[in-house]
Formats: structure tokens, C-alpha cells, sequence
């Protein structure tokens, strides 16, 4: 369950700009000759109906109708009393609850005697849900709409850019202001980040340590007393409004390494702030390490939300694929002057100011 709070706030999200989007959809949805399009939403995977509704699950799962024309219609197994709290965030739309959400919503679309019908992330789609609108559904044609979803999904217009700036703020706030000293342990380290986070209103906040980068590069989900290696990195994983992010930053313990760590945190912000979405990422890293004396990469990722997950990843080093994302969250691992380093942060067109 989440532990933030959760509401819409007009000013942030308006609903004109959620109307915008689902239009935008539903002319992708005209032009693959889709009459209906189902997006399945639950805890981890709330990123596809999030943008379109404003609406994240604090538990559960439910699917979104969206018709070629009209509004949105969300169903739900959880009861009418929460049903209500539901509608209250999520200000566009209609909403169903009932134990077969398939098959309600099957029932309206066999009403609209619809033809063929497109679900997001077909192979992921849960099979009792799946089973529920085929049964209601007979003869009518189902199809994997992941390519139209995510030609509709990709702009990314003025509200979600200033809610990931916002959430990027939030991690890297509470990731720079952490205070060590000669206590501080794993639990300790994690607690406070977390609590910053939280604190200036993170809705989550997964927070994750490499605790000893001499040993393991590896983020882990660790608490207790565990002590800090001479050097490690900490992973904020941060949620405002619907908008997920991740932040790495690096410590040490000795100040000979902090030198080494300066130089790389400063190239990482220069570089996160001069990429161009538009041109191979492969290529851009490998010209800005050269820029970097003594330094070898170990390794990146890019990842932004596409489909139903909030962060998935979309290239990597070991699959270079095109970036087609105006904004995501990229995250580089590297050695300089001898010091493991590890860091992610937003990318892209952060100052693009186009609505």
C-alpha cells in the first residue's frame, strides 16, 4: 500500500490537460481503426492510466475503457465506499465497481456493437481479466495496442514536466542533504532520505543502497546496522502526482575520494542537462566520456514511462536502442581515478519550455 498522500490538485493536473491527452489517444485509436482501447492499471503498473486520469492505486488493480469517443470509464473490484474516494481523485471519467470488471466493461462495449478492440500490453494483460471481456466479447477482434499507446503517449507536455521536475527536486534534495558521520549506519542512511522525501511530499519513495562499491555495485532494499563501506551510493526512487523518477548519488567516507566524485557528479549534470533525446544516447555518452580524464563507464540505462510501468527501461549499454522519450531517467555507472561511481537523474529536454 502507498503511504503518501494522494490528491488532485486542479492547479497541477488540470483537467483540460487530461482531456488533451485522452484525445490525443483517441485520434491514435481512430487512425488504427481501434473502436475501444483497455489499459489494465495496478500497484506497479500505474503509469498508463495515471496519465491519462490523474489516478494512481494505493492497492488493488482495475482496468480503464477508453472508447474511440466520449470519456473514460475505470472498473474496479474495491467496494462503492472507496469507490467514492476514487472518484475524488480521478477527475475525469466514470466509474464502475463490481467483483467481473471485464465483464461489465465487455458488456458496454458489445452494447456499442464495437469490431476490434485494443489492449495495452496484451501479453502482460491478466488472464482472468483477459477471459472476462473475450467470453463477453465473441467475435470481436483483440489486439495488441502497445505501439498506439505509446505514439499517443509520447509528448510530453508542460504538466508532466514540471511534475518530474518536481519529483527529481524532491530526490535530489533529500539525497544531497544527507549527513554522515561516524554512526551512520545502512538503516540510519536510508531512514533520513526516506524521510526527507516524504516530508516535502513524495507520494512513494523507494529508497535502495549499494552499501560497499569496493564489493557490489549492486541497489538493494536494506535497513538495519549494517556498516558503510569506505565508499557507496544511495537510489531514490521517488512518485509525485503520478510522475516517477530516479536520483543516484555517491558518498565516501575519505576525502581523497571526494575530489574524484565532485568531477563526476559535475560531468553528470552537464551532460544530463545537454542531451538531445533526438540522437543515438550510445553515441552522445561515448563523446562526453571522452571529456573526462581517467574515467571508464561500466555500464547505463535509460528508462521513462512508455507503457503501464512507471520506469521501464527503453536502452542500455547492452541494448542501444533509440530513446524515443523527451524526458527520462538516466542512470551511469563508472570508475574514476580509481573511485566506483554511480549516478542517474532526469535527461533530456528538462529546459524545453514548449507546452
Amino acid at each position: 500500500m502507498r503511504r503518501g498522500l494522494m490528491a488532485w490538485d486542479a492547479d497541477e493536473i488540470p483537467i483540460s490537460q487530461l482531456h488533451a491527452r485522452i484525445e490525443r489517444l483517441q485520434a491514435a485509436m481512430a487512425t488504427a481503426h481501434l473502436d475501444a482501447l483497455i489499459l489494465y492499471t495496478n500497484f506497479v503498473r500505474s503509469a498508463a492510466v495515471s496519465h491519462l486520469t490523474a489516478f494512481s492505486p494505493y492497492w488493488a488493480d482495475g482496468i480503464l475503457l477508453m472508447p474511440l469517443r466520449g470519456e473514460p470509464v475505470f472498473a474496479t473490484t474495491l467496494s462503492k465506499r472507496v469507490g467514492s474516494w476514487i472518484q475524488s481523485v480521478k477527475p475525469v471519467g466514470d466509474l464502475v465497481t463490481s467483483p467481473t470488471p471485464g465483464t461489465v466493461l465487455a458488456q458496454r462495449l458489445a452494447a456499442g456493437n464495437v469490431r476490434r478492440v485494443g489492449i495495452l500490453e496484451l501479453d502482460d494483460f491478466p488472464a482472468g481479466l483477459y477471459g472476462e471481456l473475450s467470453t463477453a466479447l465473441p467475435g470481436v477482434e483483440i489486439v495488441d495496442a502497445s505501439e498506439v499507446f505509446a505514439a499517443a503517449r509520447a509528448p510530453i507536455d508542460r504538466v508532466e514536466r514540471q511534475l518530474l521536475l518536481h519529483a527529481e527536486n524532491i530526490a535530489n534534495g533529500a539525497l544531497t542533504g544527507l549527513q554522515l558521520n561516524a554512526s551512520t549506519d545502512v538503516g540510519s542512511a536510508v531512514g533520513m532520505i526516506e524521510k526527507q522525501a516524504r516530508l516535502h511530499g513524495a507520494e512513494e519513495a523507494y529508497i535502495a543502497i549499494a552499501p560497499d562499491l569496493d564489493k557490489d555495485r549492486r541497489f538493494l532494499r536494506l535497513s538495519g546496522t549494517r556498516p558503510l563501506g569506505r565508499r557507496f551510493a544511495i537510489r531514490a526512487t521517488v512518485a509525485y502526482k503520478g510522475a516517477w523518477i530516479r536520483h543516484t548519488q555517491t558518498y565516501s567516507s575519505d576525502a581523497r575520494d571526494l575530489a574524484a566524485i565532485a568531477r563526476a557528479d559535475a560531468w553528470f549534470r552537464t551532460f544530463v542537462a545537454q542531451m538531445d533525446p533526438a540522437k543515438p544516447l550510445s553515441n552522445q555518452i561515448s563523446t562526453a566520456m571522452t571529456e573526462i580524464r581517467d574515467a571508464q563507464i561500466s555500464g547505463w540505462l535509460a528508462e521513462a514511462a512508455v507503457g503501464t510501468r512507471p520506469l521501464a527501461v527503453i536502452a542500455s549499454s547492452k541494448d542501444a536502442a533509440p530513446v524515443h522519450a523527451p524526458l527520462f531517467v538516466l542512470t551511469l555507472g563508472m570508475t574514476i581515478d580509481g573511485v566506483p561511481w554511480s549516478g542517474a537523474a532526469l535527461a533530456g529536454a528538462v529546459l524545453d519550455d514548449s507546452p
